[in-house]
């Protein structure tokens, strides 16, 4: 059972004590009487021939308390989105399905760039995440609007209602919900975490001294994870990251937007298991390619609040870093060691090497071009420029859901 401890700026909420899902839900049953409660599903379409997604599915049929559920498909033909429709069709909410490949949206891509709004051509999960909170904001009666990811082995309906509860209960006073979680089987996971993310937030602060921005930051447990839930008026103002650095993104605009008093991080479930990804040879692919990524957008803010990063003071970080890496090795070989985990110590070494090229290669990257890739816009700016556009993205939906 986790601790209460609260050791950083925002509020942590754990998950102790005995109350049971089925207490919470009646609850949110009863929350949802007044505040909409929407759930995105960002998913590809090889994910829907996943043990994962039958799992996940089999635990949304017993959520009473959604309004909504929006599943934003990526890389499926048409005979794939109607494989799609027919497989969520059984939930007792409605489901709406954002068919990202079809001829509707890509015109109203193509309509997006035109006028002139930026990284629409950029693939992922973090234009898929921004896709649907533009159809879903469309809607005035939504209220509050968690995401999860869609590759989560061992789901339980339990994580939408622990992201949602905090934000939507009228005792509270919170804007945003962060969820987190352990990383563990037989062996302690979440490397871009343990290894890379934690490490260089501590060089930074070694470097460049305490700041506000960085102690926001090493607040959150888990600040990879995908799981995340934020109320309907946060949301429309809020700039999305296509590249890997989305959640550290979020978590950033999140910073700028809100209030810390207004954000928590919550437990959603005691253990986490998802596919894992390849460390990646080099920078360009597999977690190195996250970690580098990670590393930009957080030089790149920082820079935005007026942090100059000389070649002295990147040369410095890197070697900060790998001996904040080492010790973050010494640290989780003694975890594992104490609870009869394994543990590769080579297999970690490796990892922090490729970890520290990346960095290099993040800081080579972010000296040659320090504005990067643009984030996409909030939809309050789309809105401004094409007053219809939300109206027609909400047809465009429609008439794909219906088989038009």
């Amino acid at each position: 059972m986790s601790d209460f401890f609260q050791n950083g700026v925002i509020t942590t909420i754990p998950k102790i004590g005995s109350r049971t899902i089925e207490e919470m839900e009646e609850m949110l049953l009863k929350l949802s009487k007044r505040r909409n409660m929407v759930l995105l599903l960002p998913a590809l379409y090889s994910e829907f021939e996943t043990p994962a997604m039958q799992k996940i599915v089999e635990e949304l049929q017993q959520v009473r308390y959604l309004y909504r559920i929006v599943v934003g498909l990526d890389q499926a033909d048409a005979e794939e989105f109607a494989r799609v429709r027919a497989f969520m069709k059984d939930l007792p909410v409605p489901v709406d399905v954002i068919w990202n490949d079809g001829p509707r949206i890509k015109a109203l891509k193509k309509e997006l760039q035109e006028a002139g709004f930026e990284s629409i051509e950029r693939r992922g999960k973090g234009l898929n995440v921004w896709l649907m909170l533009g159809y879903i904001l469309s809607d005035q009666d939504a209220y509050a609007i968690a995401v999860h990811d869609c590759d989560i082995v061992n789901y339980t309906r339990e994580i939408p209602a622990r992201l949602l509860y905090p934000i939507v209960h009228p005792g509270f006073d919170y804007e945003f919900n962060k969820g987190y979680y352990a990383r563990v089987t037989n062996r302690v996971h979440g490397r871009a975490t343990r290894l890379f993310y934690t490490p260089f937030l501590k060089s930074l602060e070694r470097i460049f001294g305490k700041n506000r921005y960085l102690d926001y930051m090493g607040s959150f447990r888990y600040a990879l994870s995908g799981e995340f839930a934020f109320i309907r008026s946060l949301a429309r103002g809020i700039r999305i990251s296509p590249t890997w650095g989305l959640e550290v993104s979020t978590l950033s605009e999140v910073y700028y937007n809100t209030s810390r008093k207004r954000i928590c991080q919550s437990e959603i479930m005691e253990s986490y298991e998802h596919k894992h990804q390849e460390i990646g040879v080099e920078a360009c692919d597999g977690v190195s390619k996250m970690t580098k990524e990670i590393a930009e957008t957080i030089f790149r803010i920082m820079s935005q609040t007026g942090v100059t990063f000389s070649t002295a003071n990147f040369n410095a970080l890197l070697t900060t870093y790998y001996e904040e890496a080492q010790r973050a090795i010494a640290q989780y070989s003694v975890i594992s060691e104490v609870n009869g985990l394994q543990y590769n110590r080579k297999a970690e070494l490796q990892a922090i090497k490729a970890f520290t090229d990346a960095l290099r290669a993040a800081k080579e990257e972010f000296n040659r071009d320090p504005m990067g890739v643009p984030s996409l816009a909030p939809w309050t700016a789309v809105r401004s420029v094409l007053p219809s556009f939300s109206y027609r993205f909400q047809e465009a939906v429609r008439q794909d859901n219906a088989g038009n």
